[in-house]
């Protein structure tokens, strides 16, 4: 047992199991204290050093400490998350990148970040060297490498005892350094001259003001933004979201900042007092310090490589371990501990410092600007934890085999932008106006803002966001809102895109005496497939409108673009008195509405029956009406296959139906008359009228789901289709479709919107025997917005002759619903055959929520066409 809990422990403590509320070991003074450790080390003081080569010192202490509170202040809030949850962001990370590409960045970024830890070994060695020479010692070459080595094992060590060793190491090691680096600080100004320290300015060649001002900005830009790789590694162990975020702004802000102050301070005075230039703080010291105080300096410092080893050592390795959960957490620290001891042995780390500084900062910029949009815009601080936890292959983080392909782009894309703005190797700088933005900041700022843009299409919000099922928006759709006019800088580009995709179908448009006609007035148009929405902006040009469209489609496009072109957002066959209002508000303000009254696609390519409640509202307002009657459109994609018919011709007859007068004098049924004669369309009436020859080879195909029903042996969903024939599998009959959309069985020929007819009759004839009725368990899914579906699971569907039942658990499962529609207070029903891939559904809506309604599988007699018979049948009883 003593064995379990122990292994429990090391895997909370090494990164993988979240900590719970009482595991949580720090409160802010020691969260300070280790993540000033990480960032205090004599890397700083190189880091001093190299500033003072760009910019005076009083520009300095401003890039110094702006620089690094304004990139930390944004950047380390992801931290927040890892305090509340208790995870590292590289378990958040998954979500971001995919189960892979998590790996494949984690494994980057030790590539490039841990040489940092290769200079802690170098000063160190160079600090145990000075100290030796204090007391008359020399020592050989191969000294200096020995005692890399060991800076490395014994840092590494520290890190396999876990993290209370290096608690308690950081207890003591960082007031003590902090000391030092004021005892340094002193030193330094005593020197040399003070006021010659603070007025120093560097001897720039080749090089403007502006441009080394920018250079230093952004070597400290780059300096604290490669930290967030293990940010997260301490600020899990917190008690507070507080303390772990204000840990992480001042213990790498301002202790940080104020060490590379240091370093520049001991830079600026060896300068002045040798002219011999150095990044060594070690030699700094024993230079500038009396023997005894360089003594104990030397020995401090020396000791702080070793804590900054150690730190950085556990905090890689738990970002190891999170990614790589398999792996033992020893020994991916022995893993560290031997790439940082080859860098070490190779020996230029040092000479190329701000060059390998710089080309970090191009892949952590993009990576802290995908995890800061990530957490608070596209996840918004919500995590599914099963999947984040689970087998990579059976969570819904694997994405594109394991990768997600959004996100990774979108960090690319961030360090090319960096790398076309500015080139680390050669120095050499590619646009001076944005490099003042400077490279680690463009890269940030580009990246956020890419994967923010791509964030907000829909296509690309469904891909990046799976987890959405698990925590999704229920805050109903804004029903209230007034519709904007059609955007005027949009409405061209619509009007191009309506022409362009209408052009295969040779698009011809009788406009009639509706020619001229003025807004405002409503338009009434047939309803046969998509290309409606692209034909009627052409035939209103050069007048823009406003479209009733369902939630599904705001959400499939996006409620931005959907209200910019104009639409409003309703639910199929409710009583909606917001939409009434809104499309009263928009003819009073003198603009075109346009209404699909049939408010489905046609089955068959026949109208339905215009509901008098249209009529009504017609007679209500006193609008002018123009109708629209398309053909072709069916044709050419018919909803039970929508592979495109090429030969397919459109027309669009537009006619002015009713001038404000007929509205006023005309009675409700005269109206109703009129409209619904010029409304009626039979769409294989017209292709055999015109003589519109269809050759694709598969056009029956599809054709089963409204004829679910054989016309020979009366037998229901026995109906099969292939290529051009339907066929029922009970007695074997077959028809063929023909060119012009006749089916044709043995000389018998019939048409689809007789059969179609004939299968409502049956339906009928079935409700008044008695024998209709419908219960069967079904998946649902609901839609309460323009935002996401909610996924509710299994369920039950009842229907009889007086209403609708379904029932089904709340989708965080802690509620049993039971939703009740009666047959009177819905005319029709919404149908779908293949709704985005998930086969034959219906909807049932309430005004905050659409419910769309797939059987569980194939088994028990579902067909939405049926369903649709007996709606409309039981509504008009």
């Amino acid at each position: 047992m003593n064995r379990s809990e122990k292994e429990i422990e090391n895997e909370v403590y090494c990164g993988y199991i979240p900590a719970n509320k009482q595991e949580r070991t720090y409160g802010f003074i020691d969260a300070l204290l280790i993540l000033s450790g990480y960032c205090i080390a004599t890397w700083s003081y190189t880091q001093g050093a190299y500033l003072t080569g760009l910019v005076g010192f009083k520009q300095l202490l401003i890039t110094a400490f702006a620089g690094a509170f304004l990139m930390l202040m944004i950047y380390q809030l992801p931290v927040i998350l890892s305090a509340r949850f208790g995870i590292d962001i590289w378990v958040w990370l998954k979500s971001t990148l995919g189960t892979r590409g998590v790996k494949v960045l984690a494994v980057t970024i030790i590539l490039i970040n841990f040489p940092w830890y290769a200079v802690c070994c170098d000063l160190f060695a160079s600090s145990m060297i000075n100290l030796g020479e204090l007391f008359g010692i020399n020592a050989p070459p191969i000294t200096h490498k020995l005692l890399q080595l060991f800076c490395v094992l014994l840092g590494s060590f520290m890190a396999w005892r876990g993290v209370h060793a290096i608690t308690i190491t950081t207890r003591i090691l960082v007031p003590a350094l902090v000391a030092v680096g004021g005892l340094v600080m002193v030193i330094g100004f005593r020197s040399a001259d003070p006021s010659d320290i603070i007025n120093y300015k560097p001897a720039l060649s080749g090089m403007t003001g502006s441009t080394a001002y920018t250079l230093a900005l952004e070597a400290n830009f780059a300096f604290v933004i490669t930290l967030v790789g293990g940010m997260a590694g301490i600020p899990r162990l917190c008690k507070s979201e507080r303390s772990a975020y204000y840990a992480g702004v001042l213990g790498q802000g301002l202790a940080g900042s104020f060490f590379v102050v240091v370093g520049a301070v001991m830079a600026i005075a060896m300068r002045l007092k040798t002219g011999v230039e150095s990044t060594d703080p070690t030699e700094m010291l024993s230079t500038l310090a009396s023997p005894a105080l360089a003594l104990f300096s030397l020995l401090l410092v020396a000791f702080a490589n070793i804590g900054t080893q150690a730190v950085g050592s556990y905090l890689y390795g738990v970002m190891l371990k999170t990614t790589f959960p398999k792996a033992k957490y020893n020994i991916l620290v022995g893993i560290l501990a031997l790439y940082v001891s080859v860098l070490c042995i190779w020996g230029k780390i040092v000479e190329y410092f701000g060059t390998f500084l710089t080309i970090s900062a191009y892949i952590y910029a993009p990576f802290a600007a995908l995890l800061f949009v990530d957490f608070f815009w596209v996840r918004k601080q919500k995590l599914d934890f099963r999947s984040a936890f689970s087998n990579e292959k059976n969570n819904i983080y694997f994405y594109t085999k394991g990768f997600n392909i959004v996100s990774i782009v979108c960090l690319i894309c961030g360090c090319i932008i960096s790398l076309s703005v500015y080139n680390p190797i050669t120095a050499e700088i590619y646009s001076p106006i944005l490099f003042k933005l400077t490279p680690t900041g463009l890269g940030f700022i580009s990246t956020a803002l890419l994967y923010f843009l791509v964030s907000i299409l829909p296509p690309v919000r469904r891909y990046i966001s799976p987890d959405t099922r698990f925590h999704p928006d229920t805050k109903p759709f804004d029903r209230r809102r007034e519709p904007p006019r059609q955007n005027i800088f949009l409405t061209p580009l619509m009007w191009l895109a309506c022409k362009f995709l209408t052009h295969s179908g040779k698009l011809k448009i009788n406009k009639g005496d509706s020619r001229g006609i003025k807004p405002p007035f409503l338009v009434l148009g047939t309803h046969q497939s998509f290309t409606d929405f692209y034909v009627t902006p052409l035939a209103l040009f050069p007048h823009r409108a406003n479209y009733i469209s369902e939630l599904e489609g705001f959400e499939n496009f996006g409620e931005w673009i959907y209200r910019q072109a104009g639409c409003l957002g309703t639910r199929k066959f409710i009583n909606d008195i917001s939409l009434i209002r809104n499309i009263k508000r928009v003819l009073d303000r003198g603009d075109i509405l346009v209404l699909y009254p049939e408010a489905r696609y046609a089955n068959v390519g026949t109208n339905s029956k215009l509901q008098m409640s249209v009529a009504k509202m017609v007679k209500k307002f006193g609008y002018p009406v123009v109708t629209l009657n398309m053909k072709g459109n069916y044709l050419q994609s018919p909803i039970w296959n929508l592979t495109k018919r090429e030969e397919a011709r459109l027309t669009a007859d537009m006619t002015y139906a009713l001038t404000s007068d007929e509205v006023k004098n005309l009675s409700v049924e005269e109206i109703h008359s009129r409209l619904s004669e010029l409304l009626e369309f039979d769409e294989y009436r017209y292709q055999r009228e015109n003589k519109i020859s269809i050759k694709y080879l598969k056009r029956a195909e599809g054709l089963e789901l409204p004829l679910y029903q054989c016309i020979n042996c009366k037998k229901e969903f026995s109906m099969k289709t292939k290529d051009a024939e339907i066929f029922c599998t009970s007695c074997g009959k077959r028809w063929k479709m023909d060119e012009f959309g006749t089916l044709e069985s043995n000389g018998e020929k019939i048409y689809i919107p007789d059969w179609y007819e004939w299968e409502r009759t049956q339906v009928i004839s079935e409700i008044k025997s008695g024998k209709y009725g419908l219960a069967l368990p079904v998946k649902i899914q609901a839609l309460p917005n323009a935002k996401n579906f909610i996924d509710y699971g299994k369920g039950r569907l009842i229907h009889n002759h007086k209403k609708f039942t379904l029932s089904f658990v709340n989708y965080n499962g802690n509620k049993q619903i039971s939703l009740e529609f009666t047959n009177k207070s819905m005319p029709s029903i919404h149908t779908e055959y293949n709704y985005r891939g998930q086969g034959q559904c219906i909807t049932l809506s309430t005004p905050d929520n659409t419910y769309f309604i797939f059987p569980k599988n194939s088994d028990y007699g579902f067909n939405a066409t049926k369903i649709q018979f007996a709606v409309e049948y039981l509504y008009s009883e």
